[in-house]
């Protein structure tokens, strides 16, 4: 792919001065705030400037009453003015120098209103006339943590190899917050919203040649040309692994697509074939993206599909083993040296050494967990460890963070200290104790480099799709090779 695609846009990410126009002078809570707080929050080194009509101070910076009035230029402008304004600011903008607008305003044409959508081809032409890029309208626009630019002042400031493009404003915050509980950091999320302007070609360019993105996640509601969409996409998945999650594939999903961000939606099916046609790992949810980036992040690529379940509860063992054979994955019993080994020091009442392995009654035997571990990984029918603990299924009214670090304690395994790749589930809970015993398990396990799954389900399916996908990837490479050879 061409670099120039990713010169043209690499200032919307780097830039040396901000501008909030229309921020609230009024209503500390107000939504508008939450770019400033991201600002603060981030430690943006570069000029930032306030501008409101009415004056005054926000937490102590100045508030300009128009943006002529803010000393020196302008690189980037985030528009929080209504709908009526938004043209006037960008010829605004043009006289500071400023080279791209932002405008998480909302009320164009996602409102399917002959007047508002008016509105949005006259902030289009005049953009183009004083060329200025506008990203938007109605979205959060730009975090990039590596230029401290973000539009929550809750996320990561540590960057990372993911980028991020999303339509929706609401499904990006959830992303990277959720993500990011589980380890995972980015290089670039940009929400883009109706993409008068800059669309999802621009910036599925832009990421395909960013040195900082090693994947790159989509979420997409429509498209504005098709014919480039595929030939980008062709092109950004012969450098990068490419996840997607089509929102609007149902009737009733394309329905609200067009009253969010006024995008064409298009059939499941033309979207699966799609994803298939070009390698693209595909994906029904925020959750199950998630679930595939912390795979692809946190777990080695298993040589094969062959998994020892180690765990507590018959019963939570039969269920996490049937999740994963359903999924294509296999559960081999383990062979009789093997459990005779374990059998030297383990007592066979209450644990079942099978595969899955129920090892509920040695489950505070720290010593015969590390020597089953040992022995296990280096068993030659398993490709992965797959770990599990259900707090739910514990007798005690509550498991505090005391009764939860003693049980991890006994699954202290860093990924890369056994011979086999190694994944952990650990299902939450709504119960307060237990939740902050839960998310101290969670970092604990992301400090050990493991991924981390709440479902047996969930870890059942990410794994499967990686899997899929590497095992996709490699006979287009030998049939490519093949191909060339011939």
């Amino acid at each position: 792919m061409k670099n120039a695609h990713q010169h043209s846009l690499e200032f919307l990410f780097h830039p040396n001065s901000v501008a909030l126009v229309g921020i609230t002078t009024a209503e500390p809570w107000h939504w508008t705030r939450t770019f400033l707080e991201g600002l603060i929050e981030f430690e943006f080194d570069r000029p930032f400037y306030l501008v409101n009509p009415k004056g005054g101070e926000i937490k102590g910076h100045k508030v300009y009453t128009s943006l002529k009035d803010v000393p020196g230029s302008i690189d980037h402008v985030i528009g929080l003015v209504n709908a009526q304004v938004a043209a006037r600011l960008v010829e605004e903008c043009a006289e500071k120098g400023v080279r791209a607008v932002h405008f998480c305003t909302a009320g164009f044409s996602e409102t399917d209103e002959e007047q508002r959508i008016k509105l949005e081809s006259e902030l289009v032409e005049v953009a183009r006339r004083k060329g200025i890029r506008i990203i938007g309208p109605n979205c959060m626009g730009i975090y990039c943590p590596q230029s401290r630019l973000s539009f929550s002042p809750a996320f990561p400031k540590e960057s990372g190899p993911v980028g991020v493009i999303s339509q929706s404003g609401g499904n990006s915050i959830y992303l990277v917050r959720q993500a990011a509980l589980r380890g995972v950091r980015f290089s670039k999320v940009i929400s883009y919203g109706n993409a008068c302007d800059i669309n999802e070609n621009d910036l599925l360019e832009y990421l395909a040649n960013d040195v900082d993105t090693k994947i790159i996640a989509l979420y997409i509601e429509g498209i504005k040309d098709g014919k480039r969409f595929r030939r980008t996409l062709q092109e950004a998945t012969k450098e990068k692994t490419v996840i997607m999650l089509k929102g609007g594939a149902t009737e009733g999903g394309a329905r609200a697509v067009a009253g969010h961000t006024a995008a064409l939606a298009g059939s499941r099916a033309t979207w699966d074939a799609l994803c298939k046609q070009l390698g693209i790992i595909s994906v029904g949810s925020i959750e199950e993206m998630i679930d595939v980036l912390v795979t692809l992040l946190f777990l080695p690529i298993p040589r094969g599909r062959n998994a020892l379940l180690f765990g507590a509860g018959g019963g939570a063992s039969v269920l996490i083993a049937d999740e994963f054979e359903n999924r294509g994955l296999r559960v081999p019993p383990l062979p009789q040296e093997i459990v005779a080994q374990i059998l030297e020091f383990t007592p066979v009442a209450g644990n079942i050494l099978r595969n899955p392995v129920d090892y509920s009654q040695g489950m505070m035997n720290l010593e015969g967990i590390s020597k089953t571990f040992d022995i296990v990984s280096r068993w030659e029918g398993a490709d992965f460890l797959v770990t599990f603990v259900r707090t739910g299924q514990f007798t005690v009214p509550q498991i505090t963070e005391t009764h939860l670090n003693l049980l991890m304690s006994r699954f202290s395994i860093k990924q890369g200290h056994l011979p086999k790749p190694v994944a952990m589930v650990l299902e939450p809970s709504i119960l307060p104790k237990e939740a902050e015993a839960i998310l101290a398990a969670i970092r604990s396990c992301i400090s050990s480099g493991l991924p981390v799954y709440y479902s047996f389900a969930a870890a059942a399916n990410a794994i499967n799709l990686v899997l899929n996908h590497t095992e996709k990837q490699s006979k287009r490479v030998l049939g490519e090779d093949s191909g060339s050879c011939s």
